[in-house]
């Protein structure tokens, strides 16, 4: 492979493993731009765009959890999202009377630092932060757990309530920044600053969970294609970039910012609608119903399920003994299969198909491939889809990529050609070209040999 072609790859490869993160990065300048222009409108202009863009928010968020109600079969997940729509539309809605009836659209007035508006936006970040939990861990959001989350927005309300009725006798008023400085040590402000901190509190508990989901579908699923990763990442993303615009109405004292924000609310609910739509769960109904662990739900697995694991309780611990004295023999006859059977050919293959031939539960089953191979149960199976779509390179030159990664199990070419290009640091036809020419450059150099 010349050169020129190797560095083209590689910054193909740059290019594919950092596109989402470009995306992102101009999603994040268009936000700020967008913000920037928009707050020099004339105020004729703005009112009219605003109103505009509330109606169609508010027409997309109520038609749109209308579709999702009739069309698809509802999850948890799903209601909290429509209810997330329901709340959004009406709000606008409300806002749009008000502005017929008053002349100002909107539920709150958008002043520096109002603390009216900023009970009403960390309200808004707490509905924002169930439904990702609840894709994330379905089952996990009871009544309770949902309280618990909602008491740092209720300890907020609270305090604020204290502050008007015990310190002062209005609520503090601060009209620019100078005027905020000043007061700094006062409580009235660190209630402010406070109530700024919950939105970055609820995406910091998506991306935790993000991860522990994205580590059970690799442990459960041969392929990602369909598995919907993809669109929490966006949804987690979209809560910052709504927390910006939020800081950006908070301390512009601009009320244009607020076109913006409705902008963004209306573009997420575009995306968001046409996603759930569509998404499904990887997870078993009820997985993680008894907690947020999966240990919890490991447990009532083993409980659940008839394997050949031994459990012994010692001070409330639970020992595996079996298991790690047979994961050798377990090994053995998992690669037997894959090796005569080739279950990895399916595009649908999955973790609980080895019960096939393993007397273990899908928890375990997990378990024998991050213990006995060091790597997830997607890793291993796109392993020895590797190897054959390589072999396949070799001994069938009459086949073309597409062939070659559907007769290797892969769900599309583009998967294919990404896991190959990553592992390989070549595309695969560079790759049968490389390997072309050195089994001919071998072939000569015997020939020479033998003359």
């Amino acid at each position: 492979m010349s050169n020129l072609s190797f560095m083209k790859n590689i910054h193909q490869n740059v290019f594919s493993g950092h596109k989402r993160l470009l995306i992102y990065t101009v999603v994040f300048l268009i936000v700020l731009l967008g913000h920037y222009y928009l707050m020099q409108l004339p105020f004729e202009s703005f009112r009219y765009i605003r109103q505009s863009t509330m109606s169609m928010l508010c027409l997309v968020c109520l038609f749109g959890a209308f579709m999702i109600v009739t069309q698809k079969k509802m999850h948890r997940d799903d209601m909290l999202f429509v209810v997330l729509m329901i709340i959004t539309g009406s709000t606008n809605f409300l806002s749009l009377v008000k502005g017929l009836t008053t002349g100002y659209a909107g539920v709150v007035e958008y002043k520096f630092m109002s603390l009216p508006m900023l009970i009403y936006g960390v309200v808004n970040a707490y509905i924002f932060l169930l439904y990702p939990l609840e894709a994330l861990r379905p089952g996990w959001l009871t009544l309770k757990r949902a309280l618990m989350l909602f008491s740092p927005t209720f300890i907020i309300i609270l305090l604020s309530l204290v502050e008007t009725n015990t310190l002062f006798t209005t609520i503090p008023v601060y009209n620019n920044w100078s005027s905020f400085i000043n007061e700094l040590s006062m409580f009235s402000v660190l209630l402010r600053l406070l109530i700024l901190l919950y939105p970055i509190f609820g995406v910091i508990i998506m991306l935790r969970y993000r991860k522990s989901y994205t580590r059970w579908c690799e442990n459960n699923y041969a392929s990602m294609e369909n598995i919907d990763i993809k669109w929490l990442s966006d949804y987690i993303y979209a809560n910052l970039i709504i927390s910006l615009s939020c800081l950006i109405v908070v301390f512009s004292n601009n009320i244009r910012s607020v076109l913006m924000h409705s902008i963004i609310f209306l573009c997420f609910f575009l995306y968001g609608f046409y996603r759930v739509l569509f998404r499904k769960s990887p997870y078993p109904n009820d997985y993680f119903k008894e907690g947020m662990n999966d240990w919890n739900a490991q447990i009532r697995e083993v409980e659940q399920t008839q394997t050949d694991v031994t459990l012994v309780l010692d001070n409330n611990a639970i020992l595996i003994k079996s298991f790690n004295d047979r994961l050798t023999n377990y090994k053995e006859k998992l690669e037997e299969w894959m090796e005569t059977e080739k279950p990895y050919l399916r595009k649908d293959f999955k973790l609980i198909d080895a019960m096939e031939i393993l007397p273990l539960n899908r928890s375990y089953l997990s378990r024998l491939f991050n213990e006995g191979y060091g790597e997830s149960f997607y890793q291993f199976v796109m392993r020895y889809r590797l190897e054959e779509s390589k072999r396949l390179l070799l001994s069938r030159p009459d086949l073309k990529i597409t062939n070659i990664a559907e007769l290797s199990g892969f769900s599309s070419i583009s998967v294919f050609g990404r896991a190959f290009t990553q592992k390989m640091n070549c595309s695969p036809l560079q790759w049968r070209a490389e390997q072309t020419e050195r089994a001919e450059q071998l072939e000569r150099a015997e020939q020479l040999k033998e003359s």
